[in-house]
């Protein structure tokens, strides 16, 4: 004899594609979501930043140093000159700030080093010192950084909060649907 099997119940097949994407499961979605941005966030190095200044005789002078300051051949010799592991080659970046009339030029170095952004900030200056012979001379030099300059704010997190406050409505609103709209019982099941 054959064994009766008690017939499933199963929603109404939702009519709106608003209904299939309540379907889905949004907590766990978000869930992950946050998980893979917050791990590549932390995965990320972070950037410290050193400047040195350097003082000009002359506007014209200051003009110059600002050129060969970003000049693309600096930042090889930096890295030379400091050393650089050949897996960190490129790593280094360098800024210049100058305004026009200023003597004094600024030399902005970025690594994920502090002390590597210090160090570069001030070699790239004495570089430059060195290639001149007008009376150019470091009159500041780099600090090594205590923060970094990429803030990893919290602008993620609450991001990720209201993302997951939306899957849970969204979720709870297709549980409510769910129960004002019982599964009609299968014809036969008697």
């Amino acid at each position: 004899m054959g064994r009766h099997r008690p017939a499933r119940r199963s929603h109404p097949a939702p009519r709106r594609w608003s209904h299939l994407l309540a379907r889905l499961p949004w907590i766990t979605l978000v869930l992950l979501a946050v998980l893979v941005v917050g791990t590549a966030e932390l995965a990320q190095p972070r950037t410290y930043a050193a400047t040195a200044t350097l003082t000009a005789p002359t506007e014209r002078a200051a003009d110059e140093i600002s050129g060969q300051l970003t000049a693309p051949g600096l930042r090889p010799r930096v890295e030379q000159a400091v050393e650089l592991d050949p897996e960190l080659a490129g790593s280094v970046r360098l800024a210049v700030q100058h305004d026009a009339g200023d003597l004094q030029v600024h030399l902005e170095a970025t690594a994920s080093d502090p002390r590597l952004a210090a160090l570069a900030a001030d070699t790239g200056a004495a570089l430059v010192v060195e290639d001149r012979a007008d009376g150019t001379e470091l009159t500041d030099g780099a600090q090594v950084p205590t923060e970094p300059v990429d803030d990893r704010g919290l602008l993620w997190l609450v991001a990720a909060a209201a993302a997951l406050a939306v899957a849970v409505r969204v979720e709870g609103a297709h549980r409510t649907w769910l129960r004002d709209h019982p599964a009609p019982e299968p014809v036969g099941a008697r």
